[in-house]
C-alpha cells in the first residue's frame, strides 16, 4: 500500500467503522434504557406490526374482562333485589297462613291485611328501585347491550331486562337463551305464561288476607310466586358463574398474549448487554485507530522535509 497525502484511505475506513460502532452503541443504549427491543420501525418492521396487533388484542381483552365484571355486578344487583323480594313473599305467605286460621277474628285479619298491603307496596318499590347504572333491572322497560370479546372475535352480551337474556358465543350457530326477570306488580295472581312473566300485585280481587277465603287463595298464589322468583334467582346464579368462567378465560388469554408480545418487543438484557459491551470496545478501538490513521500524511511530510 503506497503512501499518499491527497486521500487518506485508512482514515476514511476507520471513520466508517467508528461510525458503525457508535451507531451500535447508541442502538444498544436505547434498547437497554427503554427495555424494548423495537424502538422504531427500522429495528424490526414485521415485529413492530405483530406487536402492535398483539397490544391491541390485549387492551381489547382487558376491556372485555371489565365488561364481564360489570356484568357480574349487574347480576348481583338484580339478585339482591330478588332476594329481598323472596323474603317479603315469604312473610306475605306467613301472613296469609295466619289469616286463613280459624283462631283469629276479622279484627285481627284487618291488622294482618294492613301489613300485607304494605309489603306488597314495598315489593313494588324494590322492583322499581333496583337499578344498575341507571338501568332498571326488575321492571322490564329497558335494555342493556354490551360487548365481550374473546380471542376468536366478539360475542354480544345483550341483557334485555324484562324479556330475554342472550349471551351468544363466537359460534353463531349456538345460542343460549335465558328468561331473566319480568315482574309485574299490578296483580297478585302469580302464574307462568308463555313469556315467563311473574305477576305479583295488590289490586286483584281475593289478593288480600282480610277474609279467610282471601287468605287461603293467596297462599297458593304466593307459593307460585316464591317458586318463580327462586327460579329466576337460580338462573342469575348460573349466569354469574358463567361470567366468572369468562373472566378466568379472558385472564388466561391476556396472559398468553402478553407473554407472546414480550418475546417480540422486550429487550433480552443478557444478550443486549453483551452487544453493548462489544460495541463500546469497538468504538474505543476505532477512535484509537482513527487517530493513528490521521497521522499517516505526517509521515509523507517528514519525507518531504528530508529532501
Amino acid at each position: 500500500m503506497g503512501l499518499r497525502i491527497r486521500t487518506n484511505t485508512a482514515s476514511l475506513n476507520a471513520q466508517r467503522r467508528l461510525s458503525k460502532s457508535v451507531s451500535n452503541v447508541e442502538d444498544s443504549a436505547a434498547k437497554l434504557s427503554s427495555g424494548k427491543r423495537i424502538n422504531k420501525a427500522a429495528d424490526d418492521a414485521a415485529g413492530l406490526a405483530i406487536s402492535s396487533n398483539l397490544n391491541s388484542d390485549v387492551r381489547s381483552l382487558n376491556q372485555a374482562k371489565r365488561n364481564a365484571q360489570d356484568g357480574v355486578s349487574l347480576v348481583q344487583t338484580a339478585e339482591g333485589g330478588l332476594e329481598e323480594t323472596t323474603n317479603m313473599l315469604t312473610r306475605l305467605r306467613e301472613l296469609a297462613v295466619q289469616g286463613a286460621s280459624d283462631t283469629i277474628g276479622e279484627t285481627e285479619r284487618g291488622f294482618l291485611d294492613k301489613e300485607f298491603l304494605a309489603l306488597k307496596d314495598e315489593i313494588d318499590r324494590i322492583a322499581t328501585a333496583t337499578e344498575f347504572n341507571g338501568t332498571r333491572l326488575i321492571v322490564g322497560d329497558t335494555q342493556l347491550d354490551d360487548e365481550i370479546a374473546n380471542q376468536a372475535g366478539t360475542f354480544p352480551l345483550e341483557v334485555q331486562v324484562g324479556k330475554d337474556y342472550f349471551m351468544n358465543t363466537d359460534n353463531i350457530d349456538q345460542q343460549n337463551q335465558l328468561n331473566i326477570i319480568k315482574i309485574d306488580l299490578g296483580k297478585l295472581n302469580a302464574f307462568t305464561s308463555g313469556d315467563g312473566s311473574l305477576n305479583i300485585g295488590r289490586n286483584e280481587e281475593g289478593t288480600r288476607v282480610n277474609t279467610k277465603s282471601a287468605a287461603q287463595q293467596s297462599i297458593n298464589q304466593l307459593d307460585a310466586a316464591i317458586v318463580k322468583v327462586s327460579d329466576y334467582r337460580s338462573y342469575l346464579g348460573a349466569i354469574q358463574n358463567r361470567f366468572g368462567s369468562t373472566i378466568d378465560n379472558l385472564a388466561v388469554t391476556t396472559e398468553n398474549l402478553n407473554a407472546a408480545n414480550s418475546r417480540i418487543l422486550d429487550t433480552d438484557f443478557a444478550e443486549e448487554t453483551a452487544k453493548y459491551t462489544s460495541a463500546n470496545i469497538l468504538k474505543s478501538a476505532g477512535t484509537s485507530v482513527l487517530a493513528q490513521a490521521n497521522q499517516l500524511p505526517q509521515t509523507a511530510q517528514t519525507l518531504l522535509q528530508a529532501l
